[in-house]
């Protein structure tokens, strides 16, 4: 039996055989057995999976947990790419998170042993199948899913011949240089807006020294059973101490009607949509806020705050337009260019300030004043991302 099985699985060819082999496996880590096909590619889990590690060969000076943990990390993006698993709510999404054990809001990473058993586990997730009754659903949203990841896959393995083309994929050591390389996000806080955001992209304008005008767009999915009916916001202006941050209001652009209200005594903006949101259900809308002149600081922050579910890993079409996730972008005033400039991500309020050093690779040029940093990862509830500034 094992034999014809293992002979079946290779008639397939291509990636999408090692993948659908990933995806069978009943135990394990499914990275780890990944690092296994690479020490040993002469074994049955080596040939199967050679599709996906024959292209790690010339990275030499790497080691075998390097390779597969890359390898690993472009299935993880792969699952979450528009054309693979476009929403949280997409059966193909659902199905390859269950087939790879990926965590789940929903379902955490308590997966059962078999695909079957996995599949049955999506019948709890609101939205995603409907009421289905049997597993069909998803089996058929788990080949269309691994044939549309292994198309992806192999575009982009295509693209890397040499070890420079990989470096964006290998695995950032544990010096903080990175932040959590989480594959789901963690559980919010009891009051956290009960959502996910797809695509939050933040434009911040500066005149001199300060912050005038942010403008933001967001596209987000209800997780609500009973409705959503708005976001939430609250902005201020820069400054990096309590006292320098005023509150200003968020004034609505698209998609959505701003009100000025007072939640347990603070300020807050509720941007109420059309009509009350469903699970599963989008809304795109855009926001705007103006700042107030405020007193000039030597330091100052574009922060996003993530008081939801969480944001999507990031994504760039052509690897310049945000599609996915959170993209910031600060644009300077070319007569007055800051000093430093760096990104932070899961650093306390006192970390996210401090310069990191010159060879950090949070380091952003400001070069000619615009400066766009596109986060790559989940990032998490009850965490801050941004982008900070040092004048001198």
């Amino acid at each position: 039996m094992a034999a014809r099985r293992h002979h079946s699985i290779l008639g397939r060819s291509t990636v999408e055989a090692a993948l659908r082999h990933l995806g069978a496996q009943r135990y394990g880590t499914l990275v780890e057995f990944i690092e296994h096909a690479i020490r040993w590619p002469e074994g049955q889990a080596g040939t199967i999976l050679s599709p996906l590690t024959e292209s790690t060969e010339v990275l030499q000076d790497w080691t075998p947990s390097e390779r597969a943990r890359a390898l690993w990390k472009m299935i993880e993006e792969g699952v979450v790419h528009p054309q693979v698993g476009p929403t949280p709510q997409s059966r193909r999404r659902r199905a390859l998170q269950a087939a790879f054990r990926l965590p789940d809001v929903y379902i955490g990473d308590d997966w059962g042993a078999s695909l079957t058993e996995r599949f049955k586990q999506l019948k709890a997730v609101p939205g995603a199948f409907g009421s289905a009754t049997s597993t069909q659903p998803m089996e058929m949203a788990w080949k269309r899913g691994v044939e549309r990841l292994a198309e992806h896959l192999e575009r982009e393995l295509k693209e890397l011949r040499a070890p420079e083309d990989w470096a964006r994929h290998r695995p950032v050591q544990a010096n903080g240089s990175e932040f959590n390389e989480s594959t789901t996000f963690r559980q919010p806080s009891e009051g956290a807006q009960k959502l996910i955001v797809n695509l939050h992209v933040l434009t911040v304008l500066m005149r001199g020294r300060q912050e005038v005008r942010r403008i933001t767009e967001r596209v987000i999915t209800s997780q609500d059973p009973a409705g959503l009916r708005y976001f939430k916001a609250w902005a201020f202006s820069s400054g990096t101490s309590l006292q320098g941050r005023t509150y200003a209001p968020t004034d609505a652009l698209w998609g959505c009607r701003a009100e000025q209200v007072a939640e347990n005594g603070l300020s807050v903006t509720r941007l109420w949509f059309p009509r009350p949101l469903s699970v599963g259900e989008r809304a795109h809308f855009v926001t705007e806020v103006v700042h107030e002149p405020h007193e000039d600081g030597s330091q100052g922050w574009a922060n996003v705050v993530v008081d939801h579910f969480g944001i999507d890993r990031g994504a760039l079409h052509d690897g310049l337009l945000p599609v996915s996730g959170l993209t910031i972008r600060v644009r300077f005033d070319r007569s007055c260019l800051p000093r430093a400039v760096w990104w932070y991500a899961e650093l306390n309020d006192r970390e996210r300030y401090v310069e990191p050093p010159p060879e950090s690779p949070r380091r952003l040029d400001v070069g000619r004043g615009d400066v766009v940093k596109t986060f790559e990862h989940l990032c998490q509830p009850r965490e801050d991302y941004g982008i900070a500034y040092d004048w001198i």
